[in-house]
């Protein structure tokens, strides 16, 4: 083979023969499949596979192959970057165009990379009758080592260049019922898709709602370099009073030039979320409601308050009575105007203050409940429906939530309300997602 080829890589067995020819006198063609492997390769490691389609004609049309699954790996075009080259072969010149291929395995051992259909069109110069060839490549075969501590089933990232950034809003503290904190992960990973950066993992629990977002995923190539990027971002909203942990997440890659398992860890975030004014009326009315049995004069105690708060209430029932829906109506007012900024964060906050006020709270449930549970009690499901696209409003970044269906909800709910009594509600449904 002549030395004009200067970007060729040649591998002892590794570099396939031609394809046999077309037959034709004037203008010959043929396709090869090649790699470089002058170290050991890695699972999560790019292979760059060179596959060339080539000619004794002037120029090239039509290019086309289709990639073909490969067992253990993953393979891909992550660049429509073509390299132009020049051979000669017998005194006669061959025109070259090379595609750039990624071969990413995540398996030890021996790989074979199926053949791969191609075909173009080429003419002898300006004004000839274009020539169609199809063609297919040899099977390939490539060894793979796995990078030990790496655990098998996983995807594994190898790159000599990894960066993580992370990001919690709002940072640790005490929080409250309604709130919600956003964990925002950035990877930056050399030669390696974005596409190959693992998920990221999404903590769940009773009480602490999760929404996680559609990643962000974007390859750059400079000069044949590629970088991948992944944006990843949760977030979670607080349902019921109590303490939340979040743990950490830890991320490895495996750094093929010191032959190293890297990690760096995000670290979790611990909530204290505490209950609302009206939870907490609620809770000391359970825990009186469990005290141990009462002696003889603490029952007559107990009777003789009782006919006294029967005559007061008599006496002044009504205005008690109103100061309880005096609560609501206040909270119900605050959630209103949240409704109308078309803020979400405040709309979410102030439906769970409505809830959770005293004339609400007890025609529902004599705990704290979370929204799902709401619109399941009530057997509502276009308040459900609305309350999931407030849900969705927190996690999005658009800000075109808008606040007029919800609240529309609200108000048959809340009339509802007025004339239902607890017995009533359906406690048997089964529940919504939240």
């Amino acid at each position: 083979m002549n030395s004009h080829l200067r970007c060729v890589f040649f591998v002892t067995g590794l570099l396939l023969p031609f394809a046999l020819p077309a037959q034709d006198d004037e203008i010959k063609a043929g396709v090869d499949i090649s790699f470089e492997q002058d170290q050991e390769l890695w699972a999560g490691q790019q292979v760059t596979l060179n596959l060339d389609l080539k000619t004794t004609g002037f120029s090239f049309s039509n290019s086309h192959f289709n990639l073909p699954d490969v067992s253990g790996a993953f393979l891909m075009q992550t660049d429509t970057t073509t390299i132009k080259l020049t051979e000669n072969i017998d005194g006669r010149d061959w025109q070259i165009i090379r595609y750039p291929l990624a071969l990413y395995p995540q398996k030890a051992g021996k790989l074979e990379v199926p053949p791969i259909d191609v075909r173009f069109s080429t003419s002898a110069g300006f004004g000839s009758v274009e020539k169609a060839f199809e063609f297919q490549t040899k099977p390939l075969e490539v060894n793979i080592s796995f990078p030990p501590g790496a655990k098998a089933g996983e995807l594994v990232v190898t790159t000599t260049s990894f960066k993580l950034e992370y990001d919690w809003q709002p940072v640790s503290g005490t929080k409250k019922t309604g709130d919600a904190v956003t964990l925002t992960v950035l990877r930056r990973a050399g030669d390696i898709s974005a596409m190959l950066l693992p998920p990221l993992p999404v903590f769940r629990t009773d009480g602490l709602a999760s929404y996680p977002k559609l990643p962000e995923v974007n390859d750059r190539t400079d000069r044949g370099s590629l970088t991948g990027e992944r944006v990843d971002k949760v977030t979670w909203v607080v349902e019921k009073p109590g303490k939340y942990e979040i743990p950490g997440i830890r991320f490895q890659w495996w750094d093929p030039e010191k032959r190293e398992l890297k990690q760096q860890i995000v670290p979790g975030l611990t909530l204290d979320i505490l209950p609302s004014a009206a939870e907490e009326s609620v809770a000391g009315t359970i825990k009186g409601d469990r005290q141990s049995p009462l002696g003889l004069w603490q029952i007559l105690s107990l009777f003789l308050t009782g006919l006294l708060a029967g005559v007061l209430w008599l006496r002044f029932g009504r205005k008690t009575a109103g100061q309880d829906f005096n609560d609501e109506e206040s909270a119900f007012a605050g959630l209103q105007t949240a409704c109308k900024s078309n803020d979400a964060t405040k709309a979410h906050s102030a439906i769970h203050n409505w809830i959770n006020s005293s004339a609400v709270s007890s025609r529902i449930n004599p705990r704290p409940v979370t929204l799902a549970e709401f619109a399941r009690l009530l057997n509502n499901e276009h308040l459900a429906r609305e309350l999931g696209n407030l849900q969705e409003a927190l996690v999005s970044s658009d800000g075109n939530w808008s606040g007029a269906g919800l609240l529309a909800a609200l108000k048959r709910s809340r009339q509802e309300l007025s004339f239902q009594k607890p017995g009533r509600l359906n406690h048997d449904l089964a529940p919504l997602n939240p």
